[in-house]
């Protein structure tokens, strides 16, 4: 360990040893703090006002749903900056930390494995490509702009469509009223990062309501091949020669934000704009993907939406919402190739394998809710959308040019008989824009039976121009048996469509290839849960669940199956090392396999004048039916628990996380699905002290500096490592300001 390192450990653990002592002397329940969440009671947590499990403002603890909401207090007192941070701390959920580009932190809901198996909103606004590429979760969800993050498990496709599949994270953001000025913030991270933000919000009468907000992550992560080489082969990074050793050996971050949202009387527009750039390295191979500074994955994502409320009566509701969007893969994003150009042994040069796609969407909704009388309400609506796709390209040689005709050329993969992979019926070489369109409509009534029964019942229908239809039931019950237990029975179904990725996706070197496949249908998922919350005392909540996620049409690569009349497949690489070109490994997306999962949750909070403790434990086993193996990239056990004070104008909070061993894939290259990846105990936490017009904050991030691993993403095996190293200590020292 470098002399840098153990300050950095030694510092982080000073500060929070201090902390605790205060803690020890009584001197952190001050009545002192107001308005923020440690001025609520428990009662008043489990009431809050949530929108997301229905599309309409109810008690947290009255919807049908299992609901989890954080407010802006939570997330400054957590030290939490970016939504994936949040995951950490969230029951029954497993999360891998900076793995490669495309993904950068694997997040799995209920053992159910997939960043675009979540459903992310922004005011009920979608924020995944509409095209099904898989949601990434880095430094770039800046948390300073919303009020509050409300997370709900289990499907939701009866109201959301596609996507909506293990769970929906809805982030609501600050109306002008709650910023009434300018804010700001800069602070930097001990990776050598930069971080600022500065937001503008201001209600101008009753009827304007403006606010604007922007926010920069400038700089470098952490420098896993410094510190992991004993057994992940990271060595061979410092070993690299030539041109390649000349190569800077960073972990880039490029990322900024642009939000804003203006309300004029019934009229909402909002634009948000999401720039990233990150490293596409970790958690590959470094004799396959070179860990150097230009090896980075980067995408934009951007959204304009009109909503309007056409009528906004006491009974009756009629909205309408129109919204624009585009995904963009940066042109200069590449899998960068290491070469051992003389044989000696070690590797000195490389190039770059760039990549290029994108989507762009319009979409029109309209939403009426009628409580047509005090027990009952009905929620109805209906989009269109229409989405123009170009699927992500095979590796290029250089950066593609946006003023040339979208076109993936595979010319060069045509066999003898016209046929592009030697696929039968592929003859088209030029793969350019894949469009389609969606039609749906969904109906919700609640229907309150007693005064504590209440029973949801509703439905979506969706029609897509490629996958056809889809429909998609959901039942709720709520009991509240008295005012202290509440038990709700739920029941769901969601979808996820078949991206044009996973239809489109291909590649090719001279030991395998990868083919398309045009006839991938929709992953299916049923969900039963039991949940509840038991209020005993007014200082202690308790909240448990227990679930049965049925999965169906698993979308996984296998191997391509022999074709009529066995006809080959066609890969003109292989000529390279003196093979026939038809022959070798061949690899197809398909729907194939399925999985049951059960789970078990409890979460215990436990209030004293303004201290929260706070204690959740997550039980996940499933089996894969395809494989007869456990479900990978899962810890069955898992164990968050915080201390949350205030005393005065001093607040600070300390977190330790708990996972037990992770079950790996039968493909992974170590493991090979019979041993697990150990599992670790990881201590977060947050410091800050609020003075008249400015704050200051501390966090860090595993403070003791302990080395871990977790899932790597996809099959973990030829280009993944076997498991994904996660940070050592992380420190970010911040000034908050208000004008």
């Amino acid at each position: 360990m470098d002399k840098s390192n153990k300050l950095v450990r030694s510092s982080s653990c000073l500060v929070f040893l201090i902390f605790f002592y205060f803690l020890g002397q009584g001197k952190l329940m001050s009545q002192e703090v107001n308005n923020d969440v440690f001025a609520l009671s428990l009662e008043e947590l489990l009431n809050v006002q949530i929108t997301t499990a229905t599309q309409r403002s109810q008690k947290l603890s009255e919807a049908p749903a299992t609901v989890i909401s954080y407010s802006s207090e939570q997330i400054e007192s957590y030290g939490w900056r970016d939504l994936k941070d949040i995951f950490r701390n969230v029951t029954g959920v497993d999360v891998s930390y900076d793995v490669q580009g495309e993904v950068k932190t694997l997040v799995t809901f209920r053992g159910i494995e997939g960043n675009q198996k979540i459903l992310i909103l922004q005011d009920g606004q979608r924020q995944n490509p509409i095209t099904g590429e898989r949601f990434i979760f880095g430094h770039n969800i800046p948390l300073h702009i919303y009020k509050r993050v409300e997370i709900v498990f289990g499907p939701a496709s009866a109201i959301y469509g596609a996507d909506a599949y293990a769970g929906v994270v809805n982030l609501i953001t600050k109306d002008g009223t709650d910023i009434d000025g300018v804010a700001g913030s800069i602070g930097y991270v001990s990776t050598n990062a930069l971080v600022s933000n500065l937001t503008f919000g201001k209600s101008i009468n009753n009827d304007i309501d403006v606010i604007i907000s922007g926010r920069l992550y400038y700089g470098n992560d952490f420098p896993y091949h410094r510190h992991y080489t004993d057994s992940l082969d990271y060595a061979v990074v410092n070993d690299y020669e030539g041109e390649l050793g000349s190569l800077e050996k960073v972990y880039p971050i490029k990322n900024w934000n642009l939000l804003s949202k203006i309300r004029y009387g019934k009229l909402t527009l909002g634009l948000d704009w999401q720039h990233q750039l990150e490293s596409n390295a970790p958690s590959t191979i470094p004799t396959n993907y070179a860990y150097v500074k230009n090896n980075v994955w980067g995408q934009d994502v951007r959204h304009l939406y009109f909503n309007y409320k056409i009528l906004d009566g006491k009974e009756f509701t009629l909205t309408s919402n129109i919204s624009l969007g585009d995904y963009t893969i940066n042109p200069i994003s590449n899998f960068f190739i290491p070469i051992d150009s003389d044989g000696n042994g070690f590797l000195d040069k490389g190039s770059a394998g760039y990549k290029y796609g994108y989507s762009r969407y319009i979409e029109t909704a309209i939403n009426a809710q009628w409580e047509i009388t005090q027990k009952l309400m009905i929620n109805m609506g209906s989009t269109w959308s229409k989405v123009i796709s170009f699927p992500k390209t095979k590796n290029l040689e250089e950066p593609f040019h946006l003023d040339e005709i979208y076109g993936d050329n595979l010319s060069g993969f045509v066999d003898p008989q016209g046929y592009t992979f030697g696929l039968l019926g592929l003859t088209d070489s030029i793969f350019g824009e894949q469009n389609f369109y969606n039609l749906a409509s969904y109906i919700q009534a609640e229907y309150k039976i007693k005064d504590k029964i209440s029973v949801t019942l509703g439905s979506r229908f969706d029609f897509n121009s490629i996958y056809k239809s889809t429909l998609n039931p959901r039942i709720g019950v709520v009991y509240q048996m008295n005012e202290k237990t509440t038990l709700k029975a739920l029941y769901g179904s969601a979808f996820i469509a078949p991206s044009n990725y996973y239809r489109w996706e291909n590649w090719a070197n001279p030991y395998a290839m990868h083919i398309p496949n045009l006839n991938i249908k929709p992953e299916r998922v049923q969900t039963i849960e039991l949940s509840g919350f038991y209020y005993p005392f007014k200082i202690l909540l308790l909240r448990f669940s227990a679930y049965n996620n049925i999965m169906e049409d698993i979308i996984r690569p296998v191997e391509a199956p022999t074709q009529e009349g066995n006809y080959p497949y066609f890969n003109p690489m292989r000529a390279q090392i003196g093979q026939d070109t038809n022959s070798g490994f061949v690899e197809i997306n398909s729907n194939l396999g399925n999985i049951n999962i059960i789970g078990l949750e409890l979460d215990i909070n436990y209030q004293i004048a303004k201290a929260i403790i706070s204690a959740g434990y997550s039980f996940t086993h499933g089996i894969d039916k395809e494989t007869e193996s456990k479900i990978p990239k899962v810890s069955q056990h898992k164990l968050n628990t915080s201390i949350s004070y205030s005393y005065k104008s001093f607040y600070g909070t300390i977190t330790a996380r708990y996972y037990g061993d992770v079950w790996t894939a039968t493909s992974n290259s170590f493991y090979k699905g019979e041993k697990k990846i150990p599992g670790a105990i990881i201590l977060y936490g947050s410091l800050g002290y609020r003075f008249k017009k400015f704050s200051i904050s501390f966090s860090a991030d595993n403070i003791l500096n302990k080395k871990h691993w977790n899932a790597s993403p996809y099959g973990e095996s030829i280009w993944i490592l076997s498991r994904a190293p996660q940070s050592l200590t992380k420190l970010y020292v911040g000034i908050n300001y208000k004008f």
